[in-house]
């Protein structure tokens, strides 16, 4: 059976999103299957959310691994030119634009991807098509590419439209509830014909289950187990006591309860030299870096932008303890960390917890404590 991969994250760019796609990548030839990734080149080098929407020139590569072949294409900006350089235009250029079911056209997968697809569906056989999502114009893509060419296809959520939607909703604006009726409203006519779907959690299948009558199967993310083998059976440094966090922190979670509790332990250690406190990959947001900077300025934190997959795995690997603060506000946010956390044998402080799916998962899995308060 030959399925193609549709998705706008991929090696060697570094999102949050790559690991779940390279893990299918990597595995799924185990099922007879051969894979066929169509993506967009990235460098690498990417730091800062957006720099994942960079454009590039570069052409068509297709290169071919042992059980899977990825093509690499071009990806450009089509925004006109009088909607980039106007910013009252440029807001009347994305109203009318969503309004027509054209979403998240900073990352126009649609627009960069869909002609090449047609082209090698045109010419080559395939017995599904999956798309992973977001961005959502993806869903938009397999849908219009099922009634082109008959292929059955599904469609994967990492995160669904609104991942909010699984929490109390009494703060959410007018716009907001709009917004998300508008997205629904075309997301549902795309999964229409999906053969299935997935995500994550059961929270968002639940969600999804809303709009679209098919089946909906909860697929959660993991992590890469021979890596994360080695982390566990090594020992973190002997030098120094590490704290860390890795990984990207919102700035709807709430991290009060984590600077609270590190500045009270600091202050009781006899040798604070030996005690340290990093934050990787959190420059990907800066405003939060810069709060948790100012913060816990006396503990002189090492943060950092995010960072190549080898570098990640050192952190992991010196680590002592690792942190992560929960949404307790919403249900079934599991967070991809959450998993590589557990993989890598070192003792996991959730602060605060979301008496969900984080709790049960680090309570289930013995490696580590939830604090409250």
């Amino acid at each position: 059976k030959k399925v193609i991969l549709i998705t706008n994250y991929f090696e060697p760019g570094k999102a949050e999103a790559t690991p779940r796609v390279m893990s299918w990548a990597k595995e799924i030839h185990q099922y007879g299957i051969a894979l066929t990734v169509v993506t967009r080149h990235f460098t690498g080098k990417e730091a800062h959310w957006l720099d994942f929407i960079v454009p590039t020139s570069e052409p068509l590569q297709i290169v071919q691994k042992e059980n899977y072949s990825i093509h690499y294409l071009p990806y450009t900006i089509h925004k006109p030119s009088w909607a980039q350089s106007n910013p009252l235009l440029s807001k009347v250029y994305h109203f009318f634009k969503f309004i027509s079911g054209h979403f998240n056209i900073e990352i126009d997968a649609y627009a960069a991807f869909g002609d090449y697809c047609k082209k090698l569906l045109s010419e080559e056989q395939y017995h599904l098509i999956l798309v992973s999502a977001p961005p959502h114009n993806l869903a938009r893509l397999a849908c219009e590419l099922n009634r082109i060419f008959k292929i059955p296809y599904a469609v994967d959520f990492r995160d669904i439209w609104n991942n909010l939607l699984t929490g109390s909703q009494k703060h959410v604006s007018l716009q907001q509830r709009w917004m998300n009726k508008v997205e629904e409203f075309f997301i549902a006519r795309w999964l229409h014909k999906a053969s299935f779907v997935t995500t994550v959690s059961q929270a968002l299948v639940d969600q999804v289950k809303r709009i679209y009558s098919g089946k909906c199967l909860e697929l959660t993310n993991g992590y890469e187990l021979k890596k994360f083998q080695k982390v566990s059976a090594s020992k973190p440094l002997d030098k120094k006591f590490v704290f860390s966090s890795i990984g990207t922190i919102y700035p709807m979670q709430n991290t009060t309860l984590m600077v609270e509790g590190l500045k009270k332990f600091y202050e009781t250690l006899e040798h604070k030299d030996l005690f340290e406190v990093r934050f990787i990959g959190l420059r990907a947001i800066e405003t939060v870096a810069s709060e948790i900077a100012i913060k816990l300025d006396a503990l002189n934190p090492v943060i950092t932008p995010k960072l190549s997959r080898a570098q990640v795995m050192d952190h992991y690997t010196e680590s002592h303890v690792l942190f992560f603060p929960a949404w307790p506000e919403h249900k079934g946010m599991y967070s991809t960390k959450m998993f590589e956390y557990i993989g890598s044998g070192r003792k996991i402080i959730i602060a605060p917890g979301d008496n969900d799916v984080v709790e049960r998962l680090v309570r289930k899995s013995g490696r580590g404590y939830v604090a409250n308060t």
